[in-house]
């Protein structure tokens, strides 16, 4: 059957690029059924015959949109399946003022349909790229198809061409270890658990929250198999994964001669994983190995990432070896795929500056021809690595990384993301072939996504106000107008979603920080200081909340509700430090009664923003729970995706390790179970010294706090968490805004 698939998608495409290379529209090819099928989930079936949709051929990526008169069926036409798919997403957007998101849709259409000039839009770019290899533990790893289904129809409106393809590896290094000698028992100390296969991936665990089980693996692979033939029906690129190096132990047992070293602790509390030297023969042979049966399995579109420095340092500065192992990386590719383009995360140079100096990153970079190599600027509206010119003639793609470990807050750098692709196409120097989306998690702030996806087809720079003000009149629709609702975005436009510092994501909610004294940072690396003056939250809120209770239909809108129980979970988690400060205060000073008047706020506003997150289905706890469980048929397998769903959440990492809370969630459940029975660990530790406060023993309270944490992650509630919201958001936001602004 997949040997018959592959065949006939071969098949089309040469019929298409016959036909388009002749300069005939291609009506019939399966990229436009696909967005056929597309239109017909998002609209209905009933609305597909108000479209005709059709294939050309350009030299740049493209799409061409036109409506000669009102009621007129519309005609899009595209480069690809996902030039098309952008062509109706832009239709639905400047013409119809609608919204799609990930966080409800604005589907309104006019009737009758608007007469549309025709008009085409070229992007300037080839490639258009998602996802981060952190992506598929933070948010994807539980997703069904039906998940995986809405999010590449996603991809597709959005201009995402070259998405990273990462689910189901796993079965195939099963197969090709084994092939090698290693048994499945000898495997169990490598693969990690579900929700923390990525960082296994990248070598810097092995084994965690593990074992891996073999249903999980065959499981993941039928998944894979309708995610790559749903991408490559749209016209996507999807990227495979290629070997890095990243072995288990065994193979050290079993090829005593390898050039296998163990490499230092990647965080506290693991041991470091195995890596074989690419200069040892074993490596392209793995390398060779692992492509040919990936490409058996799920065939290849010939863009392989790896990444084998991954926030793990070379072993050597020393350039020659540097350039040996980039040129034998890609040569293990080229062995088993002669068309392999490797595919690099910049990560490594803003990770390890201090290593990568110029002369060890020139090396490394020279020693691959410049069209086999894209390179993924990461974090460039942050960093933006390509302005230090250290890629050496590669050509690369600009991305957006936004967010750190699916922790929940309200922030973006619009005004960056509008200028920083524009400024590296605009330089002669760049050799910028892309743009995308690089999050560790995605679900939040839905507005930075939407601005950075149309970067992929302009040219120049959107005037914020303007584009932020016609963002918020497509995702309220016919009630958004009003004084109250644009002054709100205004607000929100020039405070939390314009950061200028350098900080990764969101600052820190200290609601969702292990408590202490002094919560300067979250875990290992979520500021809690604000980036803007808090105040302005609330001002947003009031306005929206009164524009709510004046408009009945932006009050049931599900895109307004969600963003109100965003914007009024901002001010609770800005209140939080304000609390936090006048507890503190109080123990010092042995001031019993003030103590006691701050404790009872700070529990209070825990319990109010549970019950306002539960409001909102994307904000609950047992979602994730849920969606765990849907893949578990035994009882092992109950007990492991939810010790994974909820350790991810939480501790992530070992307790000694400053791991903990680095992909916290601000999450209905998790905010009235685990963060409040901290915070009243905290609370009751305190209490115990009030009347001597420099004799507070921390250690004895940071043991405490430690077993209530793992007393949460061990239990197996699966049903104590809402999977459906309950109460009114707008009235939960208005209480919010009385009570705490």
């Amino acid at each position: 059957h997949k040997t018959m698939l592959k065949a006939a998608l071969l098949v089309s495409v040469a019929v298409a690029l016959a036909c388009a290379a002749s300069g005939a529209q291609v009506v019939d090819d399966p990229q436009v059924v696909a967005v056929q099928a597309l239109i017909a989930r998002l609209l209905g079936q009933d609305k597909v015959s108000l479209f005709s949709l059709s294939l050309y051929n350009a030299s740049t990526d493209s799409f061409t949109i036109s409506a000669p008169s009102t009621g007129s069926p519309v005609s899009i036409s595209g480069t690809s399946g996902v030039a098309i798919a952008s062509g109706f997403h832009w239709w639905l957007k400047y013409s119809c003022n609608c919204s799609v998101s990930w966080f409800g849709n604005q589907l309104e259409l006019p009737n009758p349909l608007p007469a549309v000039k025709q008009t085409r839009i070229d992007s300037p770019y080839n490639y258009g790229y998602y996802m981060n290899t952190c992506t598929h533990g933070y948010s994807t790893v539980w997703w069904s198809w039906d998940r995986w289904e809405q999010e590449i129809d996603w991809m597709a409106m959005n201009g995402v061409n070259f998405p990273l393809a990462f689910v189901g590896q796993e079965y195939v290094w099963q197969q090709v270890f084994l092939t090698l000698g290693i048994s499945s028992e000898e495997l169990q100390d490598y693969f990690g658990g579900p929700a923390f296969l990525p960082w296994q991936r990248m070598g810097n665990v092995d084994g965690w929250a593990g074992p891996l089980l073999q249903s999980w693996m065959t499981a993941q692979r039928d998944l894979q198999l309708q995610i790559l033939e749903r991408m490559r029906s749209l016209g996507m690129m999807p990227i495979l994964p290629a070997f890095s190096g990243h072995v288990p132990k065994a193979v050290k047992d079993h090829y005593p001669e390898s050039k296998v070293v163990q490499l230092s602790s990647w965080a506290d509390g693991f041991e470091g994983s195995y890596f074989l030297d690419p200069l040892d023969s074993l490596f392209t042979e793995i390398g060779q190995l692992f492509i040919l049966r990936q490409a058996d399995i799920y065939g290849t579109n010939h863009f392989y990432n790896c990444d084998p420095f991954n926030e793990n340092i070379p072993p050597t500065t020393d350039v020659d070896y540097l350039a040996d192992v980039a040129k034998t990386i890609l040569a293990s590719m080229q062995t088993a795929d002669e068309a392999a383009v490797w595919v690099l995360q910049g990560w490594f140079l803003v990770n390890d500056p201090g290593f990568w100096q110029p002369a060890q990153t020139q090396a490394f970079f020279d020693a691959v021809p410049n069209d086999k190599m894209i390179v993924l600027d990461l974090w460039a509206e942050i960093e933006p690595i390509w302005e230090l010119n250290l890629f050496y003639g590669k050509p690369f793609v600009w991305n957006m990384l936004h967010n750190y470990g699916g922790r929940s807050g309200m922030y973006a750098t619009l005004p960056r993301v509008a200028a920083g692709p524009v400024k590296a196409l605009s330089n002669s120097s760049a050799i910028v072939v892309g743009t995308g989306f690089t999050p560790e998690a995605i679900e939040t702030n839905p507005i930075a996504y939407d601005l950075m996806s149309e970067m992929h087809w302009r040219k120049t720079a959107p005037a914020l106000d303007d584009w932020v003000a016609g963002y918020v009149s497509r995702r309220y629709g016919t009630a958004a107008a009003t004084n109250n609702v644009l002054a709100a975005w205004k607000i929100l436009q020039d405070s939390v979603y314009s950061c200028t510092t350098h900080q990764e994501g969101t600052s820190g909610s200290l609601v969702a920080g292990r408590p202490d004294l002094e919560v300067d940072v979250i875990g290992c690396c979520a500021v809690t200081a604000l980036f803007y003056d808090p105040a302005d939250v609330c001002d947003a809120l009031q306005l929206l909340t009164q524009a709510g209770a004046a408009d009945t239909a932006l009050a049931t809108a599900d895109t307004f509700t969600y963003d109100v129980t965003v914007v009024a979970t901002q001010a609770l988690s800005d209140a939080m430090l304000t609390l936090h400060v006048s507890l503190v205060e109080a123990f010092q000073a042995s001031d019993a009664a003030t103590f006691e008047q701050a404790a009872t706020n700070i529990t209070a506003l825990i319990s109010d923003m549970d019950a306002l997150l539960a409001t909102q289905q994307k904000l609950l706890l047992g979602r994730w729970l849920a969606d765990a469980k849907g893949w578990a048929k035994t009882e092992t397998e109950l007990d492991q995706y939810q010790y994974n769903a909820r350790l991810q959440v939480t501790m992530w990492g070992k307790p000694e390790s400053v791991l903990y809370d680095y992909a916290y969630k601000l999450w209905a459940g998790l905010v009235g179970s685990f963060y409040q029975s901290r915070w009243s660990t905290f609370i009751t530790s305190l209490r115990a010294s009030i009347n001597a406060p420099d004799a507070w023993d921390h250690n004895a309270y940071l043991e405490q706090v430690k077993a209530v944490e793992q007393k949460w992650i061990d239990e197996t509630d699966w049903w104590n968490y809402y999977q459906q919201p309950v109460g009114n958001s707008l009235q939960k936001a208005a209480e919010a805004f009385a009570k705490y602004c």
